[in-house]
């Protein structure tokens, strides 16, 4: 596997029996896992961002506000965009998930 985002679809794809759901409503379960989904990415996302400041921001002698207002181009722009599309798999797997519901209901999957 060469990107974050094939590993999400290779743990769908082993996907062993039904997938549960606890909700009488697809759409509120779906919304419900992807809200948890952003919650998670956004908790690790900021602990790291915040480590990452203040240790870079120590290391140069500069204010965290300087490094926060720096504008990068080149390699770094495709590599923003791939990691995008892979928290985007990650946030959104429940809707590309094929397996059917463990409860039977017709609507889950």
């Amino acid at each position: 596997m060469t990107m974050p985002a094939d590993a999400v679809a290779a743990v769908i794809e082993g996907g062993r029996g039904p997938r549960p759901y606890s909700l009488q409503d697809r759409e509120t379960e779906q919304v419900l896992n992807v809200a948890l989904a952003l919650l998670v990415e956004l908790s690790a996302s900021n602990d790291r961002i915040d480590r990452l400041e203040r240790l870079v921001a120590e290391s140069r002698g500069v204010p965290v506000a300087a490094l926060r207002e720096a504008v990068l181009d080149g390699p770094a722009t495709a590599e923003r965009q791939e990691a995008l599309e892979a928290l985007q798999v990650r946030v959104l797997r429940v809707f590309i998930d094929p397996r059917e519901a463990s409860d039977g209901h017709p609507d889950a999957r």
